[in-house]
């Protein structure tokens, strides 16, 4: 496979942080029932981790849609096909965080920052393994000065 062909992945969606978030949160009440104050950490914890929920995780995962297709080139433009919606052209802004697990990867679209995580796991496995090394060669370089091609 050529390294110019754009990679293909599907961005995690807020169904997929569920399972972690709740098992933080029970980590979080056991801890306060062992505590002992367990009515003010309790109600800390139910208040902290509501406000996380609902801010952070819809901040990454704006878009709802169960099936968000990404598609990253080599010059750092990338689109996203939300399912019957139209496109999302944008480009990679240079802030992305990549690990064998997951991506956050950090785009500019329409003048504004946003983030998309990528789990590893619902991937391809070599698609996954090239955007690894694209980032830590910087291959995905900063496209600010230029303006979104249509694909």
């Amino acid at each position: 496979m050529a390294h110019n062909n754009p990679l293909m992945f599907q961005v995690a969606n807020r169904k997929d942080f569920a399972i972690p978030f709740v098992f933080l949160f029970v980590l979080a009440m056991l801890s306060a029932i062992l505590s002992t104050y367990f009515i003010p950490l309790s109600l800390l914890a139910t208040l902290v981790f509501g406000a996380v929920w609902f801010k952070y995780t819809l901040d990454l995962c704006k878009v709802n849609v169960v099936e968000l297709i990404s598609s990253i080139f080599p010059d750092g433009r990338m689109t996203l096909k939300p399912g019957q919606h139209p496109e999302i052209e944008g480009y990679l802004d240079g802030q992305q965080w990549c690990t064998r697990h997951v991506a956050v990867l950090r785009y500019i679209t329409g003048g504004r920052h946003q983030y998309m995580v990528l789990l590893s796991a619902q991937q391809n496995a070599d698609e996954y393994r090239r955007l690894n090394v694209w980032l830590r060669q910087d291959f995905c370089t900063d496209t600010s000065d230029e303006e979104p091609v249509s694909i």
